[in-house]
């Protein structure tokens, strides 16, 4: 299968890679392993920052920190879902899988594919599923009804493969589900997408209950919380990304376009 990246998600792969870690801070470290001899005071304070910054964003109680800012709607009660109309899961990425000759989710995706599931089972709600292919590909729509179908042995109604950002994933899963008389729908995302989420399916006319997943937390306390590791540095990576997420689409409504 041929992928073929779009030029705009290019843009931003791009422009996150330079602005987030790791390559942020190997390249504040670069910069001032080169400026030792000219400057060597502020060359070894840039490589102290970045050394710095590299053990703090790789600590749990950085990534449950960060992600504080983003978890702000609690978990959904069963009651609340039930008053829902539909179930709408966004995708979260695929990965190709040679042991099964097929594309499967990643965690995030996989994450929430689960709870849309566990909510379905409970509800008797109907699913759509919602994700193109922003990287080129297979659609992300098409292998989550492939997962829910094989793995959960539940049929979506709704497939909505054609978007690449959560702002096309709102205008499209609106699309389909107006022809069904839609309006009311259980969001299912990761807790820290939510917020940015949320609006945009709002703008779009419907309305809609927050069904969070994958809240960032950790087992232990104390000093467990101190200790790096990969999963971490995973958290903080992708609340730093939604940040500046959000802060690119805040400006973008300021300036009106």
């Amino acid at each position: 299968m041929t992928a073929q990246t779009d030029s705009m998600v290019l843009l931003h792969l791009l422009l996150g890679s330079l602005m987030l870690p790791p390559l942020n801070y190997l390249l504040l470290a670069l910069t001032g392993w080169l400026l030792q001899r000219r400057r060597p005071r502020l060359g070894r304070s840039l490589m102290l920052i970045a050394g710095l910054s590299a053990y703090l964003l790789s600590l749990p109680v950085t990534a449950m920190w960060l992600n504080s800012w983003l978890e702000r709607y609690p978990p959904l009660s069963l009651a609340q879902a039930r008053t829902a109309q539909a179930i709408v899961v966004l995708g979260g990425g695929v990965k190709p899988a040679p042991e099964y000759a097929a594309n499967v989710l990643t965690g995030a995706a996989n994450q929430r594919l689960q709870y849309a599931a566990w909510l379905a089972r409970q509800t008797g709600l109907p699913i759509l599923v919602s994700g193109g292919a922003p990287l080129g590909g297979e659609p992300e729509a098409v292998v989550m009804a492939r997962v829910l179908q094989q793995s959960y042995g539940l049929s979506v109604r709704w497939q909505e493969g054609a978007s690449r950002t959560t702002l096309e994933n709102a205008r499209y899963s609106q699309a389909l589900l107006a022809k069904d008389g839609i309006q009311r729908v259980a969001l299912v995302t990761q807790a820290w997408h939510m917020p940015r989420a949320l609006p945009f399916f709002t703008a779009q006319g419907l309305q809609v209950l927050p069904a969070s997943t994958g809240y960032s937390r950790y087992d232990g306390q104390g000093l467990v919380h101190w200790l790096p590791n990969g999963t971490a540095i995973q958290e903080c990576h992708q609340a730093l990304r939604e940040l500046v997420g959000m802060l690119y689409y805040t400006i973008r409504q300021q300036l009106g376009s």
